[in-house]
């Protein structure tokens, strides 16, 4: 067990049963195997839940893309500068040497002890408007994932209590149709030894046929009775199963997206959590009450800054005013890259939220659709029904 495992108190064994729990949530799992297609209640429901996925997943895509169009602009802007003639570039270049110099300047006129870091204050800076939500909705996610960690740890449990179940039914009907054919056999045993004691030693044992034969007949009436109740629970126990089975495929969904949600959030922001988030923008909010005190010291700066914006915009920079808060990346390539590569991050977690929901969620909902009507052609018109009526109610799915 390492140094970090002694404070946390975490085994390497919890560590790994939590890795398995998380695996199994992100997993999308169809079976039709207590499926009754012949029942048209089940055989709708099922269909609808495959649909309601789509339904979710296009939801999930347009969010996706809204925020994915924002971080790709951002980069086809860096784009759009490195692109520039040499000339118009310089005139860049000055223009941000002048903001660097000038925030040197203020810098060494504000000497203080500042509550964050430039580094943290230009980052809430670029993010303050979208901060307050953000925590929100982070504090939210966290609070709904731990909502959804619950009611699938409960699936969990209810899926393995069915389980059991249906073992133990499965071992009950074949242990009363053991005790049935143990019956039937010990029947014909006495019957025979009680003709034996008639004929051969000429008793009567008349009461010896009735105790016999009503004995059997309760027996085997008892567990016949016994048999066909853990049948029909059985079939009942099945149908719940694929119930449970079809519950836990959304809730699963809602916990992978929930849990991309939270990832993303704390990469956007920076932090690991919401209460990290929140006390880093009231403590953003303080520093820059202190900062306006400085104002004069910036009007420079300002000046500076507009004269970037302006040329930027006029260079079609979609998002000028962000170089404000980054004008060392065009002077510095080395923060250029670390920038670009922030972005690059960003997106690529966008792309994986978007192929699961598109090519997982959406995907195989949609996969297995056809693969039913495929299976089940009398039932085909009926599904290709049920998916126009989607169509038609979420056209952009």
């Amino acid at each position: 067990m390492g140094l970090f495992d002694v404070f946390t108190g975490k085994t390497k064994e919890e560590d790994w049963a939590k890795q398995s729990e998380l695996q199994n949530w992100n997993d999308i799992v169809y079976t039709r195997k207590a499926l009754d297609m012949d029942d048209p209640v089940q055989r709708r429901e099922y269909i609808n839940s495959c649909l309601l996925q789509m339904q979710e997943a296009s939801r999930e895509l347009d969010a996706l893309e809204l925020e994915y169009n924002d971080v790709t602009s951002h980069l086809r802007d860096m784009e759009e500068i490195d692109a520039l003639p040499p000339e118009q570039r310089a005139e860049i270049n000055d223009c941000a040497m002048k903001i660097l110099e000038s925030q040197e300047q203020q810098e060494k006129f504000a000497r203080r002890k500042s509550r964050m870091t430039d580094a943290e204050f230009e980052h809430m800076d670029r993010l303050q408007s979208a901060a307050r939500e953000g925590a929100r909705k982070l504090h939210e996610a966290e609070e709904y994932q731990k909502k959804i960690r619950n009611d699938l740890k409960r699936l969990d449990g209810e899926h393995e209590a069915y389980l059991y179940r249906e073992e133990e039914l499965h071992s009950t009907i074949e242990n009363t149709k053991r005790l049935m054919i143990a019956i039937s056999v010990s029947l014909v045993v006495i019957m025979i030894f009680l003709l034996f004691l008639q004929y051969g030693l000429s008793l009567n044992v008349i009461y010896g046929y009735m105790i016999t034969i009503l004995l059997a007949a309760v027996g085997i009436t008892v567990l016949y009775f016994h048999n066909t109740n853990a049948v029909v629970e059985l079939k009942s126990v099945g149908k719940s199963i694929s119930r449970l089975i079809m519950l836990q495929n959304s809730v699963k969904i809602r916990y992978v997206n929930n849990t991309n949600l939270i990832d993303y959030l704390c990469l956007k922001y920076r932090v690991n959590s919401s209460k990290e988030l929140s006390d880093l923008y009231d403590r953003y909010l303080k520093e820059r009450e202190e900062r306006e005190k400085f104002e004069d010291a910036r009007k420079l700066l300002d000046t500076n800054e507009k004269d970037l914006v302006y040329m930027l915009r006029h260079f079609r920079v979609r998002d000028p005013e962000i170089w404000i808060h980054q004008a060392e990346a065009l002077v510095n390539h080395n923060e250029e890259v670390e920038i670009r590569h922030s972005l690059n991050v960003q997106r690529q977690s966008l792309r994986k939220r978007m192929e699961y929901n598109r090519d997982v969620v959406a995907g195989n909902a949609k996969m297995e659709i056809e693969d039913m009507a495929r299976q089940y052609p009398k039932y085909t018109q009926e599904i290709l029904d049920m998916v126009s009526r989607y169509e038609e109610q979420y056209p952009e799915a």
